[in-house]
């Protein structure tokens, strides 16, 4: 294997891939690299056991074909420390060489049969979405999913497709995200499985819009057991959580009949001025809702007391209910709506935070009490 690479390019590609093969691993070619050279392109594969990436860097010119395994952080971090704009990459059965004007470097290689399989995609898209709307969908709900390993089930992300409607819905049991929008093409049948939050946290971070490209499409493919996303010449492939999800739509409040209407960044400022004054035992800010004000108060014992005023357009009769800070700001965090609305019921009840379109943006989160 003999090839000359553009360095800028191929340590974008490195650092993608960097975010399956950085996590702690008791299997070593787990954090490594397959670096194959077919045609006039290096292709990268990394893998976590879990999910999967590959991905493609041009090349300047190919001497001889062939393929490697090479530790990816450590030639991450030789590539990242060169300043030259072509590099020169040479590997054989025992190591790899890594050569710049006035530097060179050798690194021990693995077998390449001895690193595991990463699947490309073929055929067809189950479904085509468009890659801002889905990048958008997922930073919307991937903060509630659980993260307790012994529920599966919603450690992930449901996708679930009714006729030309994608749903994400993600929730730990005590609140619940759900994202919304319309798909651009792909199969006709409606399905539903549930992502890892882990492959979903790579997508976030390796899938960007194409530079020269004026619409960015991702395409899904599904299998029993796996899901593909691809997008321009990176894949990721990662296999589907088991297990069933709730039932979400039951725990969705359909009778909430006091709605307040408040600026979303000023609403965000006051709750984590609240926070500032609660305590881990007491994880609760207690937000009274008047007619055209919302007064957000919190306290801890050792402490002191905090109280906020917000002004609001507010329907129905004035009530107080309590709130763990950090649920609601996760998702203030998320969203990008100007203004937001807050529905609620009862001060035992679920409280609903949206924009003007619950099919785009639905969250719902659970009260907490309020000593004293």
């Amino acid at each position: 294997m003999k090839t000359r690479l553009p360095r800028h390019e191929f340590q974008e590609a490195l650092t993608a891939v960097a975010t399956l093969t950085g996590g702690r691993t008791t299997k070593p070619i787990l954090g490594c690299v397959k670096l194959v050279i077919d045609g006039d392109r290096l292709d990268l594969s990394a893998t976590d056991g879990e999910a999967g990436l590959r991905l493609g860097v041009p090349t300047l010119s190919v001497d001889e074909p062939g393929q490697t395994v090479v530790q990816a952080d450590r030639l991450l971090n030789i590539i990242r420390e060169m300043a030259d704009v072509e590099i020169a990459l040479e590997a054989n059965d025992s190591h790899c060489m890594i050569r710049g004007a006035g530097s060179e470097f050798k690194i021990y290689v693995q077998r390449p049969e001895d690193f595991p399989p990463v699947p490309g995609f073929e055929g067809e898209a189950d479904l085509v979405v468009d890659g801002d709307q889905i990048r958008r969908m997922i930073a919307w709900t991937i903060y509630a999913a659980a993260r307790e390993t012994s529920r599966f089930a919603i450690n992930g992300v449901l996708w679930e497709k009714h006729g030309e409607q994608l749903f994400l819905i993600a929730t730990d049991g005590r609140r619940l995200a759900r994202a919304g929008g319309r798909v651009r093409g792909g199969g006709t049948s409606d399905f539903q499985a549930i992502l890892p939050g882990k492959a979903l946290n790579v997508f976030e971070k390796v899938f960007n819009p194409p530079r020269d490209a004026d619409g960015w499409q991702v395409d899904v493919k599904l299998m029993p057991n796996q899901a593909l996303l691809r997008s321009g010449d990176r894949v990721l492939s990662t296999v589907l959580v088991e297990g069933h999800f709730p039932k979400y739509d039951d725990v969705i409040p359909k009778d909430n009949d006091k709605c307040a209407r408040v600026d979303r960044l000023e609403f965000n400022s006051a709750i984590r001025r609240a926070a500032l004054l609660t305590t881990e035992e007491s994880r609760a800010v207690k937000l009274s809702f008047s007619r055209d004000q919302l007064v957000i108060t919190s306290q801890s014992p050792e402490q002191g007391e905090a109280t906020i005023q917000v002004p609001i357009a507010y329907d129905g009769e004035p009530m107080a209910i309590g709130f763990n800070p950090a649920f609601v700001n996760d998702a203030l965090r998320a969203i990008s709506f100007e203004e937001i609305h807050i529905e609620l019921k009862e001060p035992t009840r679920p409280g609903i935070i949206c924009g003007e379109d619950k099919g785009e943006f639905l969250y719902v989160v659970m009260p907490v009490s309020l000593s004293s």
